[in-house]
């Protein structure tokens, strides 16, 4: 608690001091006592009534939102003795109020509370600005003494962080592995066994399951016949998050492409039962192998939220992709192919025989048109290089696909499956 001289006690004290001194200084009695009033006024209110005990206690706050959404949050305010009014500030960072219930609004993250009883429940609609990190608190209560001559502080240290995860976009087009492991899942295995999925017809053999006896084809071939099922199993997907552009340029728009991508991405696989790992390029590499669960979901999302542009530590990042894509895994790698490191990184991955797919995030219609003619003959040099790149890793079999941000994250996700099944279609 923080308790300050107010205005008010502050003038009355410097006016009452101000009359005695031109009193004593003119040798006149007048000031003196047009002054003293005021010196009785500031003395009452220094000695007169008990500084209230506040206490602040957020209730319930959301662990998660969705950009584009709003949470509730209820925050629980005593005092005792309750003053007529309070002031709390809740300290907001990417989130703006958006209704109030027990209280007024009287600034961006500041509330009039009306103390109707010792303990004053209030609750608040929030909302998200844009995705990435947001906080609440922490909250600060701010009030006057019973007669106004001090303003009193309490804090409340605490504060709530709230992951904002973008805005999921419908992705039904999903890159599927083409090795699953021994989890249960969506993704139909080429193996056969027990599933819903038809594999083929064989003659029946001591020891299998008579559910799986095919009747109708029996009593054609007079003999025993069975189903053979494709077993749904699930497969490792790798998720590759490259954010190594310069902060503050026009090309920070690509991280948030690359992060509403991954971010749809991890959704939908999550659905569907795969495995799933990140690996975020920034200004710090960082890795989450691949998992299950909701407290693995849960530390992908903090991951990807807090993604920003910076430059990357590539002895780390290759460490991290090299153990993290160890096991049989779909390396899906979401980047505007602008360093030459990580085009080299993947084409090595491709070599060694991982499973690698490349969104590249299209960088041309962001970029402004350069102006002069040795600023166009960079810039065609440096998308002639690109190119390069590209052509490279198609060459070695690695299926690339360019996404414009206005098309839906499964225009690039069906041609990379296209590109695929025909890459496999030319080697067999």
């Amino acid at each position: 608690m923080n308790v300050y001289p107010s205005p008010r006690l502050r003038a009355y004290v410097t006016a009452g001091i101000v009359g005695l001194v031109v009193a004593l200084a003119v040798g006149d009695p007048a000031p003196a006592l047009i002054a003293a009033p005021l010196l009785v006024l500031g003395v009452v209110g220094v000695a007169g009534g008990a500084t209230p005990d506040v206490a602040l206690k957020v209730v319930e706050a959301p662990e998660s939102m969705v950009e584009g959404e709003s949470a509730k949050v209820e925050i629980d305010v005593s005092a005792e003795p309750p003053p007529a009014l309070l002031y709390v500030d809740l300290g907001l960072e990417n989130l703006s109020i958006e209704q109030v219930v027990g209280a007024r609004r009287v600034g961006p993250s500041t509330l009039a509370v009306p103390m109707r009883r010792a303990v004053q429940r209030v609750e608040l609609e929030l909302s998200p600005k844009y995705w990435g990190r947001g906080r609440l608190g922490p909250v600060t209560a701010y009030l006057e003494s019973p007669l106004g001559s001090f303003d009193v502080e309490y804090h409340m240290p605490e504060s709530v962080r709230v992951s904002v995860i973008p805005s999921e976009e419908a992705v039904k087009a999903l890159l599927a592995p083409f090795e699953t492991n021994l989890h249960v899942g969506d993704l139909v295995s080429t193996r056969r066994g027990t599933g819903s999925e038809f594999a083929d017809l064989r003659q029946f053999r001591i020891g299998d399951d008579p559910r799986t006896v095919n009747w109708r084809v029996s009593s054609r071939a007079q003999d025993l016949w069975v189903n053979d099922r494709h077993p749904e199993l699930n497969g490792d997907v790798l998720l590759l998050v490259d954010a190594q552009v310069e902060a503050g340029t026009e090309l920070e728009i690509l991280v948030d492409r690359s992060v509403r991508m991954a971010a749809a991405l991890l959704q939908t696989y999550g659905r569907r039962h795969h495995r799933l790992g990140l690996i975020t390029l920034d200004g710090m590499c960082r890795w989450v192998y691949p998992g299950m669960g909701e407290v693995h979901r849960r530390r992908l999302i903090e991951q990807l939220v807090s993604v920003a542009p910076g430059e990357v530590n590539w002895q780390a990042a290759e460490r991290a992709i090299v153990r993290a894509a160890r096991r049989p895994a779909l390396v899906v790698a979401i980047t505007p192919l602008i360093d030459d490191h990580l085009a080299g990184m993947i084409h090595l991955l491709g070599r060694s025989g991982v499973d690698v797919a490349v969104v590249e995030v299209d960088v041309a219609e962001i970029l402004a048109p350069p102006e002069g003619e040795a600023r166009a003959m960079a810039r065609r040099i440096w998308a002639m290089e690109r190119d390069r790149l590209s052509d490279r890793l198609k060459a070695e079999g690695i299926a690339m696909s360019s996404w414009r941000g206005i098309d839906p994250p499964e225009v690039p996700l069906r041609n990379l499956d296209d590109w695929r099944r025909s890459w496999r279609r030319r080697l067999a």
